[in-house]
Order: C-alpha cells, then sequence, then structure tokens
C-alpha cells in the first residue's frame, strides 16, 4: 500500500496534476500514465505500414508522405518527451504537442530564410495549384462615401455592404477575441487596438491593402469588431474564472443549487478547450522593468499581427487561403502559453528566465520578419514619408518622458510613505516606553510614586 501511495504521489508531481482532480477516477486514471513504451510501439507499427506497404510510384507523393511522417514522429516524442509548460488544461500533453508545433514551425521558417523567394513561391505550389500567381492588392478607400444613391447595385450603402462583406470584418472580431483571451487586460487590449490601426495608416505607402476610409478605422474596425472581440473575449476569462469543475461529469461531493450547477456545466465545457483563464494586471507603470518588459511584449505583439500581411504579399497567398488560417490558428496556440510566460517573467521579481513557448514566441516572429524583408528585396521601392517617421519619433520620446516622470513620482509616493510609515513605528515605540517607564504619568506605577503620604503613614513611620 505504501507502495502505491508514494507511486500515486510521484505521478501527480511528475505529471502537474490540479489537487482537486481525482486521479484515482477510472475516466481519469489512464490520461495521467506516460504509455511511453506502448506509443514507442504503436508508432512502430504505423512507420512499418507506411513505408513498406504503401504505393511508392509517386516521388512527389513520397516526399509529402515522409515529411509528414517525420512530422508526425517528431510531434509524438514531444508529447512523450518534453517538459511541462505553465498550463495543465485541458491536458499537459496536448500543450507538449503545441511546443513541439512551435519548434517545427521555427524549423521551417529556418528553412525558408535560405531559400529565394521564386523557389519558395514553387515549393507552395506544390501543396496548392493555385497558389504561385501574383495578387492585385486591394484599397477600401477608392470611394469613402457613406451614402451612395448613384451607385449601380440595389443598396444606397454599397461602399459600407462591400466592406461589411469582406473576410478582415471577421478577422477582426475573431483575432481581437482571441487576442483578449491571451493577454486578459481590457485596457492593453485597447491601446494594441489603436495602435494597429495606427500603424495601418503608418504603413499605407507599403501596403495597399492598409488604405482604408476613416469610418473603416474608426467605427468598424476600433468601435465595432475589435471593440466586441475584446468584450467577449473579457467575457470568456470572466466565465471560465469558476474554479469547481469536473471533466468526467463526477457527482460533486458538495450540494449546489441548480444555478451554480449550469454555471459550471458551461465552464467544464470551455474549460476543456482553454487552460488557466486568471485575470492578468500588467500594472506597466509599476517599475522600469515591468514598463519596458510590456513594451517590448506589445512591440512582438505587433510584429506578429504586421507578419501576415506582409508574408502573404511577398509569398502571393490570397487572405481567404487556408495557409492563412492555419497560421493563425498555430499563433493563437502558441500565444496562449507564450503571453503567460512573458507576463510571469514582466512582472515577477524572482523569474529571472524566459519560458520555453515565450523564447520560442520571440524567435519565430523574428525569423518571420527576416523572411518577409529577404523576399521582399525590391518589392517596397516607396519612401518612408517624413511625416510618419517624426511621428513615431515623438510619440516615442513623449511616451519615454512620461515614463520617467511617472517612475520619479511613484519614487517620491514610495518614499513619503516610508517616511510615515517610520515615524508611525516611532510614535508607537514612544507611546509603548512612556506606559512602561515608572515616572511617566501615563505609568501605572506613577501614582505610587506621586502621591502624598497619608496620616496612618505617618503614624506607622512614627
Amino acid at each position: 500500500k505504501m507502495r502505491k501511495r508514494n507511486a500515486s504521489v510521484e505521478g501527480r508531481l511528475a505529471t502537474k496534476v490540479p489537487p482537486h482532480y481525482n486521479v484515482e477516477d477510472p475516466n481519469l486514471k489512464w490520461f495521467y500514465k506516460p504509455h511511453t513504451i506502448s506509443f514507442l510501439i504503436l508508432c512502430g507499427m504505423i512507420l512499418i505500414y507506411m513505408a513498406f506497404l504503401r504505393d511508392q510510384s509517386s516521388s512527389a507523393s513520397n516526399v509529402k508522405v515522409g515529411l509528414g511522417a517525420g512530422c508526425i514522429v517528431f510531434l509524438v516524442f514531444s508529447m512523450l518527451q518534453m517538459r511541462d509548460g505553465l498550463f495543465i488544461r485541458p491536458h499537459p500533453a496536448f500543450w507538449r504537442v503545441v511546443n513541439g508545433l512551435a519548434v517545427l514551425y521555427m524549423f521551417l521558417l529556418v528553412f525558408m530564410l535560405f531559400q529565394t523567394v521564386d523557389d519558395m513561391r514553387a515549393l507552395i505550389q506544390v501543396l496548392d495549384n493555385n497558389l504561385g500567381v501574383p495578387l492585385p492588392e486591394r484599397s477600401y478607400a477608392e470611394d469613402c462615401r457613406l451614402y451612395t444613391p448613384d451607385d449601380e447595385s440595389d443598396s444606397n450603402f454599397a461602399n459600407l455592404m462591400a466592406t461589411l462583406d469582406d473576410e478582415f470584418i471577421w478577422a477582426h472580431f475573431f483575432g481581437w477575441w482571441a487576442k483578449a483571451l491571451m493577454i486578459r487586460d481590457a485596457k492593453l487590449c485597447w491601446v494594441l487596438s489603436i495602435i494597429f490601426e495606427l500603424l495601418e495608416l503608418s504603413l499605407q505607402h507599403l501596403l495597399e491593402n492598409f488604405k482604408e476610409c476613416w469610418w473603416d478605422h474608426i467605427i468598424l474596425d476600433i468601435l465595432v469588431c475589435n471593440g466586441l472581440g475584446i468584450y467577449m473575449g473579457l467575457k470568456t476569462v470572466r466565465l471560465l474564472e469558476v474554479k469547481e469543475y469536473n471533466w468526467t461529469g463526477a457527482p460533486h461531493q458538495e450540494d449546489e443549487d441548480e444555478k451554480t450547477k449550469k454555471k459550471l456545466k458551461i465552464a467544464q465545457r470551455a474549460k476543456v478547450i482553454l487552460p488557466q483563464t486568471d485575470q492578468f494586471d500588467w500594472e506597466i507603470f509599476s517599475t522600469p522593468k515591468r514598463f519596458f518588459s510590456v513594451l517590448c511584449i506589445m512591440a512582438i505583439v505587433m510584429v506578429i499581427e504586421l507578419n501576415v500581411f506582409f508574408l502573404k504579399y511577398v509569398l502571393w497567398i490570397p487572405p481567404p487561403h487556408q495557409l492563412v488560417g492555419t497560421r493563425l490558428l498555430l499563433w493563437f496556440l502558441i500565444g496562449l502559453p507564450a503571453l503567460r510566460e512573458l507576463y510571469q517573467f514582466a512582472t515577477d521579481p524572482s523569474c529571472t528566465r524566459l519560458g520555453t513557448m515565450g523564447w520560442l514566441a520571440c524567435a519565430n516572429g523574428g525569423l518571420e520578419v527576416l523572411v518577409w524583408i529577404k523576399y521582399g528585396k525590391g518589392m517596397f521601392p516607396q519612401e518612408w514619408p517624413k511625416l510618419v517617421i517624426y511621428s513615431w519619433l515623438l510619440a516615442f520620446i513623449s511616451l519615454i518622458v512620461f515614463a520617467l516622470f511617472r517612475f520619479q513620482k511613484n519614487k517620491k509616493i514610495k518614499q513619503s510613505q516610508e517616511i510615515s510609515i517610520v515615524n508611525q513605528s516611532t510614535q508607537r515605540k514612544n507611546l509603548k516606553y512612556k506606559k512602561n517607564h515608572p515616572f511617566s504619568r501615563s505609568s501605572p506605577n506613577f501614582k505610587s510614586f506621586n502621591k502624598s503620604p497619608s496620616t496612618s503613614d505617618i503614624k506607622k513611620e512614627l
């Protein structure tokens, strides 16, 4: 019995099982055992079947299957042997697979970095014959009229309806829903939303796709799509803050009312998909380290957000293509644990090492920038407008000056608080000393020393 109990404790610590999970439950017990030998035998049998019994007449098919099998084997290895991160739901093995996907994506970006743009377009065309064709860039600012009665279409708001029918509207909404789930702070989400629209205005000379009407930038993007996405994302985070849940549907030991049970059932279904849902409090101006760390995190998020536009432009990939959607889904899965680790690194003074997923996110974002810069050589001949350069330079200097003044003010407030605390402690010590001193008026022994002698006392003395 002691041996079984020790094995159970060791297994719980090794797989980071939450303490409120009943690992003795037969529905969960199998999922928290390693099964390394079983998966090794299973993978070996599948590889033998695919390598010896499959039709190998097509060289292109052999290359595709070989690369796919190699990736799958690496992901199986990641699931079984890579170390756990901060997330444990729906299962630590799931996030180990995501870790493996991030590593594979890094390998792909490094491979792309050593290819020419023409060779890479040809390789992508192997995946889809419709790719590899130059795409016309669409401008959304050709006609900014909201009311178009002279338009040939049936609607008097033809420009507005055409914009609403665009795929980027839904991309804004669901994209900010996902980013709110990752960032989990309303103020920071709104700041990033406004900064991205300013980046679109600043980069209009490079991509025609960024040219939009004023009502598209302010009303549709910031207020409607981004705002609704942020609202829904934060609502999801608050919903998932219900701590009591049970994946397997086993009955709770404590009695609960029907309303709480309904909330718990909703949270149970959602928490199978999403990891820990604690809200983040970034407190950007609390310390200089946190300020510059959060600035770097904001810059990384904006760079990754812009990379998709430049990559699809230089590689001739249309926005609705499944490759674009696959990349966005991959970045969502990478971003969830990466931002949690970046938040830990920025806000925890005792954390001196960046986590694995945070490191991979920074590396992959930087590699994407190098890829589209190399592939886009000669595709961006336009010069940067001086207004854009001076505006961003002035904004950056103003932010630094404001931060310095804020930190100086916080330092003075902290010093005054420390002085007041010292004064209060000194007053308490003095008061305590007066009470205990025999010659103090507040001392209980003061009366015995200072009372006048009575007649009886004088007679006793005589």
